[in-house]
């Protein structure tokens, strides 16, 4: 192989080999770990049947208050049973439906990777043929730069591809995560149209349940259906009252409040920091709602860890109301406002780019002001 086709090889492969390396798996771990989790529902299963079992002839030989308290006890206890039971059950078949999405997104970058090398192998070999037109060395150039030229448009072609398929891939395994985050009422987005609120909800004043879910990019933020809180509106600042922020890109924005202030630069400090899903070390890796959480934490100001459940303060009514600090929730993933036009997100790695609503198919909750 010539060092010209080792050079272009490096180049064209380059996307590739990146997705490739996020798509790594070591299929004996999560293989045991699906063996794991079957073998956590067996066990609680017996567990659950001895819990019956007790409780049954415990209520058929005796009575009484302590015995209507054992056996009141004793229900509770079947209860959380078949609750872990149901979680492990879920939680097993995501690993199991994880890794399968991951196999499939594997096989599909190494034959664009192969393609990749068919395409440089076959076009450098015509270019030495072409070279080899009279008179040598300089003959055939036209036909050269136009192999190069056709090499070139195919590699981009196909590197598109690799990003196509690594975004299906993702999106897959976020909807994976999504089943994980409950089951609560569709809304419709914050931007228009009417939303239905669950009961639960309104029973509880909360979000809905947790649970890992993905945003795209990537998060711990509990996909699938979800609430749209009651929130009061979110008060203009007064005059005066703002806090200025130096943005990286220059210019100068200002916060509501020193919380929102303090939390935006925090967010900032962590650009460039890997995606890690689950992930709240800050410097090491963060997934989205990691990311938020953690900034309003260096601020002083605790909020929820779960994507869809940071719909917390007050609620911004519109995109043009948004202040440094706001959140824009999804029912996987949230960001972080920060003046400008633009919010900052644990993508991978964590990045800066312009507000938006929409997100990878996820339902699009509302923005949201923390500090009301």
């Amino acid at each position: 192989m010539t060092v010209e086709t080792e050079q272009v090889l490096r180049s064209g492969l380059d996307l590739p080999n990146r997705f490739a390396d996020k798509m790594r798996t070591d299929d004996a771990a999560i293989d045991g770990a699906v063996r794991g989790q079957a073998a956590l529902r067996t066990s609680l299963d017996g567990a659950g049947a001895g819990a019956g079992a007790q409780r049954q002839a415990l209520a058929a030989r005796s009575s009484g208050n302590a015995t209507d308290l054992a056996t009141t006890t004793s229900e509770s206890l079947e209860r959380e049973i078949r609750a872990l039971l149901e979680e492990s059950s879920q939680i097993e078949t995501a690993v199991a439906d994880a890794a399968e999405a991951l196999r499939v997104g594997r096989i599909e970058n190494d034959r664009v990777r192969e393609e990749i090398i068919r395409e440089i192998t076959s076009t450098m070999k015509a270019v030495a043929a072409a070279r080899m037109t009279p008179p040598v060395p300089s003959g055939g150039q036209a036909a050269v730069r136009e192999l190069m030229v056709a090499l070139q448009r195919r590699i981009a072609e196909l590197t598109g591809q690799a990003a196509d398929l690594s975004a299906r891939t993702l999106g897959t395994l976020t909807d994976i995560a999504g089943r994980l985050g409950g089951s609560e009422a569709t809304t419709a987005s914050a931007a228009g149209g009417g939303t239905h609120v669950a009961t639960s909800f309104n029973s509880q004043g909360s979000g809905g349940s947790g649970g890992g879910g993905g945003g795209a990019p990537g998060g711990y933020g509990g996909g699938g259906a979800v609430t749209k809180p009651r929130l009061p509106v979110a008060i203009p600042p007064q005059p005066g009252t703002g806090v200025q922020i130096n943005l990286p890109n220059g210019k100068t924005v200002e916060a509501p409040n020193e919380v929102a202030a303090k939390a935006v630069r925090a967010a900032i400090s962590q650009l460039g920091v890997p995606y890690v899903w689950g992930g709240t070390q800050r410097g090491v890796g963060l997934d989205c709602s990691g990311l938020t959480m953690t900034s309003y934490g260096e601020a002083g100001l605790e909020i929820p860890r779960i994507a869809k459940t940071q719909t917390v303060g007050a609620e911004v009514p519109s995109m043009d109301q948004l202040l440094p600090g706001d959140l824009v929730v999804w029912s996987g993933h949230v960001a972080m406002v920060i003046g400008d036009g633009l919010m900052i997100e644990a993508g991978d790695p964590v990045q800066i780019g312009p507000i938006r609503t929409s997100n990878a198919g996820q339902q699009f909750i509302g923005f949201y002001r923390p500090t009301g």
